[in-house]
């Protein structure tokens, strides 16, 4: 793209909805892009909260969502040392995208094998809300929006200056670990223009023991945010966001089996007019992961340029137009001038986008939303995202829904050039021992000029209804997947006494997905307890195969009851059940259940404590293979007072 069509999205186009203003709205689903409340809102979405987060006592983004309704927290093709990932209606952890305050979070399960490094970015106490939409949303952000989005909102300082200091301790059952983590924030408003808030948290999960063999991979984490705030006046803002991170993963083997530096830099401006407003950002985004195993760092940034307007001026109309223009950047980088140096590979992409949603209001009982996207790709091309949903108001408190969504994943920088190439070693054994010379056989990866993006089509229907303290949800939809990206084997080449097995990325598959998805919630039962009850049915098949889809388990279940007992002592119910599925191998994987459980009291105003336990029924490995750990039992305290 020439100088002049970059300095044109810039300038004249590149924009981003302003999730902060947005936020003021409780009841806004600020992901969707919209001025609805959430019962009027197009789409399947969940909402998990900051006092959400309290009550289970989740240390993580993962386990934060955990429980949500189309999600499963399961295992990519061959995972190991206990990682796991989200999968969002059947759909591979890679398409879901992952985003902070709407901006992209690099996911490192689609070009660093068996990882999942994408859910520990930020501290968890800088969390005011998770927004969860399930279903094709690259109609407004692109690429990698096949399962949905999942959007982390962050606070906001209020007028005075506070903080919060929170400590937790926990032991895993079963010689998995201790688990220490520690996080503070201080913020608030300076004077009348400028506002500051920081996090910072620091997390450790230590096996019990590194001189043998941990099942669940031992884990440090160390992150720190800070958000500023300034006035120009009452219709002008400027933004600033930074995040710092590492995260070390370490194994009985490898003391630093991977060292991931993070870095997410942002600054935004914003105006208001009268019925319109206009948002411009630029973001860097960057993951180095350093592996032992293999004496390499793969580096990976995205810079983000993005002008969004929104216009109110019509009626019955809230339009969304948008431009951005996306580099992604992808550099592997061995340690040392050997051999395997010339296997370095270095390569960028970039990406055009412009976008537009109209949310139309018909009458006094349809609203219909209607929006594409155009992506421009430097090596496949063109993809354009279409949508189209619509939501009628049977009566007061009930809505009938239905959607249509396209979605499609990008190629990423490895997959889609051909100078790629890695090498992984399959360790030989002969008459029963390890031979420890050269491999004799190396699986060898090259990329592929020629891929096309994985694309979806998505239609849905839904039920939902809200009265004062109850809630009923219902959906039915149905998923057809093409080009779905996988690692082909070409043949081998043998070069003296190592063989080559050549695999290439191919779009070779196509799939179909279809389910059903319930929610139901009730709160202030005898004026004490809420409960709120999930399920939800997959029926997936690989139409090449014709046999269902790797790690998608067909029934899940989670229920929760939170009640207020006596001294005002809280509690957090918890009871997660997943179905049978079949793992990668084509090992059928039985059905599990998981228990949690957590106990609150605020002893002096400002300091709590809570204390609690985390699968209580000691659920830890899921079938024969080694691909699929979960923590075991896991009973912790933790402390937090604020001021």
């Amino acid at each position: 793209m020439n100088k002049k069509i970059y300095l044109s999205l810039l300038v004249s186009g590149l924009l981003i909805n302003t999730l902060n203003a947005a936020d003021d709205l409780k009841n806004v689903i600020v992901t969707a892009k919209t001025q609805k409340s959430a019962l009027d809102t197009a789409g399947s979405f969940s909402v998990i909260t900051q006092e959400d987060i309290q009550r289970t006592g989740a240390s993580s983004i993962k386990e934060a969502l955990e429980g949500v309704v189309g999600l499963n927290m399961g295992v990519n093709s061959s995972s190991l040392n206990g990682r796991q990932t989200i999968n969002i209606r059947g759909n591979d952890s890679k398409n879901t995208l992952i985003l902070v305050d709407g901006e992209r979070i690099s996911g490192s399960d689609a070009q660093i094998g068996h990882s999942n490094f994408q859910y520990n970015w930020i501290p968890m106490n800088a969390i005011s809300k998770i927004e969860v939409i399930r279903g094709p949303m690259s109609a407004l952000y692109g690429s990698n929006g096949i399962g949905g989005v999942i959007n982390i909102i962050t606070k906001k300082p209020i007028e005075e200056i506070q903080g919060e200091v929170t400590l937790e301790a926990g032991k895993a059952s079963r010689d998995e670990g201790e688990n220490v983590d520690a996080s503070v924030s201080v913020g608030g408003k300076i004077n009348d223009k400028f506002s500051i808030i920081g996090y910072a948290n620091s997390k450790s999960l230590k096996p019990e023991s590194m001189n043998s063999t941990t099942i669940i991979e031992g884990k440090k984490v160390q992150n720190a945010m800070l958000k500023a705030w300034y006035d120009i006046d009452s219709t002008q803002q400027v933004t600033a966001f930074a995040i710092l991170g590492k995260e070390i993963r370490k194994t009985s083997t490898y003391n630093e089996l991977n060292n991931i530096d993070k870095y997410h830099y942002s600054i935004g401006y914003k105006k208001e007019f009268d019925d319109i407003a206009l948002n411009t950002k630029y973001y860097n985004n960057t993951s180095n992961t350093h592996t032992d195993q293999f004496s390499y760092t793969h580096e990976m940034s995205d810079d983000t340029f993005n002008t969004e307007l929104e216009i109110a001026s019509f009626a019955n109309n809230f339009i969304v137009f948008g431009a951005e223009y996306r580099i992604e950047k992808y550099r592997k980088r061995y340690d040392s001038a050997s051999d395997d140096a010339t296997k370095g590979f270095e390569d960028s992409i970039n990406y055009a986008s412009v976008y537009f949603q109209d949310e139309i209001e018909l009458g006094e009982d349809t609203i219909v939303t209607v929006g594409a996207r155009y992506d421009k790709h430097q090596r496949f091309g063109a993809e354009v995202s279409p949508k189209a949903n619509v939501v009628y108001k049977l009566n007061d408190n009930s809505r009938l829904k239905a959607g249509y969504g396209h979605g499609f994943n990008a190629p990423t920088v490895t997959q889609n050039s051909s100078e790629y190439t890695t090498s992984i070693p399959i360790a030989f054994y002969s008459s029963g021992a390890p031979f420890y010379g050269a491999p004799k056989t190396i699986t060898r990866f090259v990329g592929n000029d020629n891929l096309k993006p994985e694309k979806s089509d998505t239609f849905e229907l839904a039920y939902d209804y809200e009265k004062d303290s109850s809630v009923f949800k219902a959906s039915y939809f149905h998923t057809e997947l093409t080009n779905l990206i996988e690692t082909l084997y070409t043949g081998d080449t043998v070069a003296g006494i190592i063989t080559y097995r050549e695999t290439t990325y191919a779009n070779v598959g196509k799939a179909r997905i279809d389910g059903v998805e319930l929610e139901y919630a009730q709160n202030k039962i005898l004026n004490q307890v809420d409960l709120n009850f999930n399920y939800t049915f997959l029926d997936t098949e690989n139409k090449d195969t014709g046999k269902e889809l790797f790690n998608r388990p067909s029934h899940t279940a989670n229920l929760k009851f939170s009640a207020e007992l006596a001294w005002e002592v809280g509690t957090n119910f918890r009871v997660n059940y997943v179905g049978k599925q079949t793992a990668s191998d084509g090992e059928k994987l039985d059905h599990y259940t998981t228990l949690g459980l957590q106990f609150s009291k605020e002893f002096m105003k400002d300091f709590t404590v809570r204390a609690g336990a985390d699968n209580l029924s000691d659920v830890r490995k899921i079938g024969n293979s080694d691909n699929f750990y979960i923590r075991g039992r896991y009973v912790y305290a933790k402390l937090s007072y604020e001021f």
